[in-house]
């Protein structure tokens, strides 16, 4: 039973398109409000395991969600790379909104034409 309304909820939740979707219109938790500016720090001191965890699991959240494999043949350094892209040239964002925007695009390239 517990399973069931644990799928249930996190099924209603992730049902609106991402496209509609921002870390500004729902409240994110944990590692994922840490500022663009804060990870590209974090990278460089080589201490972003926390926030990058978060990314993961927000990655690999969206995957299961949807049903896209969207990881599959994917690394880790390559994902945080595609984020420092994102803090680079937004570096007031969160990293919440950089794992939003990684997503969409990792769901368009699999969405069929």
């Amino acid at each position: 039973m517990k399973s069931l309304l644990l799928s249930t909820l996190l099924l209603t939740s992730v049902s609106l398109p991402f496209s509609s979707v921002s870390a500004d219109t729902v409240r994110m938790m944990g590692a994922g409000n840490v500022t663009c500016k804060e990870w590209s720090q974090l990278r460089i001191s080589t201490e972003y395991f926390s926030a990058g965890n978060w990314i993961l699991g927000f990655l690999s959240s969206a995957a299961w969600t949807t049903g896209n494999d969207i990881l599959s043949g994917k690394k880790a350094d390559i994902l945080f790379t595609a984020i420092d892209d994102f803090c680079t040239k937004m570096p007031e964002q969160t990293i919440a909104e950089a794992a939003v925007e990684l997503t969409s695009h990792m769901l368009d390239k699999t969405s069929p034409e």
